[in-house]
């Protein structure tokens, strides 16, 4: 009889371990919704390292407000997408960062060139082993302590279509911000790009947008790795 009980006692205290254990895992979970974990997850995929050279996997993004010149031959068409994309993300971002453009050369510190890959590298030779003459788009960012501070795009409007352009266009300007990744993960995203389709959204996806959002979010800091921003975007997703 003493036996019986004690092996009862004994799984109670057992089955009430496992269960402790189950509860410690999902709390994290609670309060967020599927889609706010894939906004999670999309997030680490693109917002953490840049697509080109080697940098570390953690967050970057500007600290003082991006001057835009244009040069070479834009269209008006590329000029409207331009300034469309710069009124969304000025519209999402809400820790004091915005975007203009600007007409002093002397004054920039993002320049973005419509063009083609041989007219920008005689301005800029130093970019020859990224920019050639097939080159359709191309963004190039700098920074320090990881807060970046310079950028220069190329938009080569002679090999691309009109929806094609449009589509660079707005890529380019927001990896440009920090969200620097290609993805094959959601093919309505203006980052979509796999080996045989290089994407083709001409706006924002509503996960763009969270991803914009977020990373120019006041809680959002630079030099995040992934369990960090993890822990960040619950935080705060769940106080939303």
């Amino acid at each position: 009889m003493n036996n019986r009980f004690l092996l009862f006692y004994l799984f109670g205290i057992i089955f009430l371990t496992i269960s402790c254990a189950d509860d410690d895992e999902i709390t994290p979970e609670l309060g967020l919704s599927e889609s706010e974990f894939e906004v999670i997850s999309y997030f680490k995929e693109v917002a953490l390292g840049f697509e080109n050279g080697n940098s570390s996997e953690i967050t970057r993004k500007w600290g003082s407000n991006m001057r835009i010149v244009v040069r070479g031959n834009p269209s008006d068409a590329n000029i409207e997408t331009l300034e469309q994309a710069i009124s969304d993300i000025n519209e999402l971002v809400t820790d004091d960062f915005s975007i203009k453009i600007v007409s002093d050369s002397s004054f920039y510190n993002c320049y973005i060139f419509f063009g083609s890959g041989l007219e920008f590298l005689e301005i800029f030779p130093e970019e020859e082993n990224n920019v050639d003459i097939n080159t359709t788009g191309y963004f190039h960012v700098w920074w320090n302590n990881n807060i970046i501070n310079k950028a220069r795009i190329i938009i080569n409007p002679f090999i691309l279509n009109s929806i094609r352009q449009k589509s660079v266009i707005l890529e380019e300007i927001t990896q440009a911000i920090g969200l620097g990744n290609d993805s094959p993960s959601h093919p309505n995203s203006i980052f979509y790009e796999t080996s045989i389709n290089p994407g083709y959204a001409t706006e924002y996806a509503v996960i763009d947008r969270e991803l914009i959002r977020l990373l120019y979010h006041p809680e959002m800091t630079v030099g995040l790795n992934e369990n960090q921003v993890d822990e960040v975007l619950r935080d705060i997703l769940n106080k939303e």
